[in-house]
């Protein structure tokens, strides 16, 4: 049995995550009723007329509040009304990024659209999505993931908010914005779990090949009800799992990686991240702090991750450890410049000289120095030629012995320069 994390305090039990152990069960858990506090000249059958869909419904809220007189109600007591019967207006989710192949009921999506109740999203293999509430919680989908909007609403009752989504394959990682109302719910299911939280930043995940789910927590708090057991906490920098077979456990989550170096310049052709410990880490790669412009995404199983085709720019790089479990970490996140600056070079005689050529790719104008050593990389350079624009360097009459050679490209982009250049190479000069 593993060991569970300790009761949150108080201020977090407001948030909740409600584990069920079967998918039938998941689905039909539902958010608690709407409370409202009876105001001076209130009567059910008046509620009923403004904020229920059907104004005989009152007799349904009369009958489980035990009110005997539906016109004549105590100032400040305290209803509470399924949701099922208030009359609302449809919200929206607004796609603000979209890349890659990403499908709204399965038309492909754009930029700038609105989503309703009901709509099915799903992102196809390096795709990414990212969509904005109306209260302005963020929700951002990795690639080869498939959800379903549940319900997206407010209520005409005190403006509550109601949203709830269904996680098919892959994951949703939402960053939500705080409460306005006790009664705002915002509710994340996969197939045997469902989370129900405000005010928060929270991964929820299913993985099909295990049959797994999970949820992890960065800011906030979860108070998990795992199907009757003992109420299990999940603050901040916890994570939770729901196996296969039904099981619950908890652990903290791993702290944010080391990476090595991960600020360079990333001039070569393959853009390259490596975790300090050799451990599973997934990477995402996006365009701005927020991970709403999402370009990349990888897990890596010894923490050495390669991506390539990225563009020229500024980037921000999310990295999380990966525990056996398959909860993953707390994030580190940093910026790196992206400019492509590759050099490649050959070397062999021709005729009676010897010949340097070399390759390079990246934009901008682009000068190349070219160094010569003889016998040590440590001694003076025999041959040092800088602001060169040709690529290849012809030396003859280079006496018997090894020699040491290298080629730098030093490109001049957004008002610097910068080198990058080949591994330093050996070639050897026999006697004719």
């Amino acid at each position: 049995m593993r060991p569970t994390m300790p009761r949150l305090a108080t201020a977090f039990l407001g948030f909740a995550l409600s584990l069920c152990g079967t998918t039938g069960a998941a689905a039909q858990s539902e958010a608690a009723p709407v409370r409202y506090s009876v105001q001076k000249g209130d009567t059910l059958i008046g509620l009923g007329d403004r904020y229920f869909l059907t104004p005989q419904s009152y007799k349904i809220v009369q009958r489980q509040n035990r009110i005997v007189d539906p016109y004549r109600i105590p100032i400040g007591k305290i209803l509470t009304i399924p949701r099922s019967l208030l009359k609302y207006r449809p919200a929206s989710a607004e796609i603000v990024a979209v890349r890659g192949q990403v499908t709204q009921n399965d038309a492909a999506a754009r930029n700038g659209q609105k989503l309703q109740e009901g709509t099915a999203i799903t992102t196809g293999p390096s795709s990414f999505a990212t969509m904005v509430l109306d209260d302005g919680s963020r929700i951002s989908l990795p690639s080869n993931s498939a959800i379903r909007i549940r319900r997206l609403r407010t209520y005409l009752l005190g403006d509550i908010l109601d949203y709830d989504f269904d996680v098919a394959r892959g994951g949703i990682r939402s960053s939500v914005a705080k409460k306005k109302s006790p009664d705002d719910s915002y509710r994340v299911r996969t197939p045997k779990a469902v989370s129900a939280v405000r005010g928060t930043d929270f991964q929820s995940r299913y993985d099909a090949d295990t049959q797994n789910d999970f949820a992890e927590v960065v800011e906030g708090g979860l108070s998990v009800d795992a199907g009757g057991k003992a109420a299990r906490a999940v603050p901040a920098g916890s994570g939770l799992a729901v196996t296969a077979d039904g099981g619950v456990f908890t652990e903290a989550l791993l702290p944010a990686p080391e990476l090595v170096a991960p600020g360079r310049l990333q001039a070569d052709k393959i853009v390259r991240f490596a975790a300090a410990q050799t451990v599973p880490v997934r990477y995402t790669i996006a365009s701005d702090s927020g991970f709403i412009e999402q370009v990349a995404d990888s897990i890596v199983p010894d923490g050495k991750a390669e991506f390539a085709d990225l563009p020229d720019g500024n980037y921000f790089i999310r990295a999380r450890a990966i525990s056996p479990a398959g909860l993953q970490g707390l994030p580190a996140t940093f910026t790196f410049k992206r400019r492509l600056n590759s050099v490649t070079g050959t070397a062999g005689r021709e005729n009676d000289a010897y010949v340097f050529r070399w390759r390079a790719e990246g934009n901008g104008p682009q000068r190349f120095h070219f160094q010569l050593f003889r016998n040590a990389v440590t001694n003076v350079a025999m041959v040092d030629e800088a602001g060169l624009e040709s690529m290849m360097i012809s030396l003859s009459d280079l006496p018997p012995g090894d020699y040491f050679w290298r080629v730098g490209s030093i490109q001049y982009a957004d008002g610097e320069a910068a080198a990058s250049w080949t591994p330093i190479e050996k070639i050897t000069v026999t006697a004719p």
